[in-house]
């Protein structure tokens, strides 16, 4: 177990979704990541080629917005680009049937579904790219939150659209979506930053399985997420120990080379 001894209280942090996830998967891994500020030393090819699917998808966006749509072989060549500009010795592989070419060939695929499903790409005004957004948590006291949504539209009438990008191999349930606190928090800070908003949705996109699905929050429920939210990070604010968690995600974990577990 790491003793945090701070004599005065921490300096108020700004939180995020990842960073709640990070401690609640494992406090240690969040302390090296958001206390001290220690940079990754390796990065999963997951994690990486999620990445570059993303990009490839901002840029697409990003022509389309400007009246340019780009083919689908363009797109792939971007990813190609993208890939071999960024991957390197620090890209880890836990499951060695995948090689980084069989990521590289699952991620063409689901660029390919995505571009045949959704071209020409003019479904709603995009509102930001990769779009940060600040916003408050308010429980007890009120906690600094940030945001980056992948793609956020308008289409039309104070109806916003939070689409988010999703690469891995499973598919949620209806039910597991509708428990998602990341878009959900997200609702709640479109809702802060854009006082037109008269209805927000949520659109996950599955690239692997080519499948759109979404939801929508009530007033209540995006007022119980708040305080719940609220509460676990007043606990994150009040620790002064982060044990480590070891389980069966330590493998993928970019800081197992320096945990001292």
């Amino acid at each position: 177990m790491i003793l945090v001894n701070n004599e005065s209280p921490p300096a108020a942090r700004v939180h995020s979704h990842s960073s709640l996830s990070c401690f609640e998967q494992c406090p240690r891994k969040y302390q090296y990541r958001y206390i001290e500020g220690l940079e990754p030393e390796r990065r999963g090819i997951e994690a990486f080629s999620g990445s570059m699917v993303h990009l490839a998808l901002q840029h697409l966006y990003q022509h389309a917005d400007q009246g340019r749509v780009l083919d689908e072989d363009e797109l792939i060549a971007f990813l190609r680009e993208r890939w071999e500009e960024n991957i390197g010795n620090d890209i880890f592989i836990v499951k060695k049937d995948m090689t980084r070419s069989a990521h590289l060939r699952r991620a063409e695929g689901g660029l390919r579904a995505y571009h045949r499903h959704y071209h020409p790409f003019d479904g709603g005004r995009t509102v930001g790219l990769e779009h940060g957004i600040n916003f408050k948590v308010r429980g007890d006291r009120e906690h600094s939150f940030v945001g980056y949504i992948d793609r956020l539209t308008e289409v039309g009438d104070g109806v916003f659209e939070i689409h988010d990008y999703k690469t891995g191999k499973r598919l949620p349930t209806a039910a597991e979506l509708h428990r998602d606190r990341q878009l959900a928090l997200y609702d709640i800070g479109v809702r802060q930053n854009y006082p037109q908003v008269r209805e927000v949705r949520l659109v996950w996109h599955y690239l692997s399985h080519d499948k759109e699905m979404t939801s929508c929050r009530t007033t209540e429920e995006l007022a119980a997420l708040e305080r719940g939210v609220a509460a676990l990070i007043d606990r994150i604010e009040r620790c002064r120990c982060f044990p480590c968690r070891t389980g069966p995600l330590c493998r993928w974990c970019e800081y197992c080379g320096i945990c001292q577990s």
